[in-house]
């Protein structure tokens, strides 16, 4: 019995320490795909371990739950997208090139184009951000990295306009990106998302946005 206790702690210790025989961002990196466009819902344990090539115990040892992998996802979604979007509306170039750029991601992203359809953010709002505490609060937190870049670009291309004035330009703008994500996640042409998206951009040329 002795012999058998201190085989298992041996055991146990040997594969603490041994390194994962996977890269855990390229895991992530699948898994956030399925949850972005199945939901968590749609997107089952035989889902993750096919995308992953892993084992179940090897997924839980790693993640702990399938809930722990969506949220993990989504924290993904946020490195790899969202702060990707604040740096580029925040960066170098006129400003109303990096706005109309932002517009423009949701209809490059059409299925016409190839790319997924939608944006993580908006399906986790509809998807788990009315049920799930953590997920809510990744979406407000991406929203709201967002909405200061927002603010950031438009205080840049409307310097006559008082800081109440370009808050609610920016909430109206976050809304168009994300009514553009899901009319693209929706099937709607590109020349509809296309119109829609020059309305919202020559509002910021009339020296107002008059539905605010």
């Amino acid at each position: 019995m002795m012999v058998s206790r201190k085989r298992d702690l041996k055991n146990r210790l040997q594969s603490a320490g041994r390194p994962r025989e996977f890269d855990e961002s390229e895991v992530l990196d699948k898994v956030m795909t399925l949850f972005w466009q199945q939901g968590y819902e749609g997107t089952s344990l035989q889902n993750i371990l096919s995308a992953s090539g892993l084992t179940k115990g090897s997924v839980y040892k790693a993640f702990g739950s399938k809930h722990n992998l969506y949220i993990k996802s989504l924290e993904r979604y946020e490195a790899l997208h969202v702060d990707r979007a604040v740096a580029a509306l925040i960066g170098e170039g006129a400003p109303l090139m990096r706005l109309d750029d932002f517009l423009s991601v949701p209809i490059l992203g059409t299925k016409a184009a190839g790319g997924v359809d939608g944006c993580f953010l908006c399906n986790a709002s509809a998807d788990r951000a009315c049920m799930d505490a953590e997920a809510r609060a990744l979406v407000q937190r991406g929203y709201e990295k967002m909405s200061r870049a927002l603010e950031a670009v438009i205080s840049q291309i409307r310097m006559d306009w008082p800081p109440e004035k370009v808050n609610q330009s920016a909430q109206m703008m976050l809304s168009v990106y994300s009514g553009l994500q899901i009319m693209s996640r929706a099937g709607q042409s590109r020349e509809q998302l296309q119109s829609a998206k020059n309305a919202a951009m020559a509002a910021m040329g009339r020296g107002g946005i008059g539905f605010i």
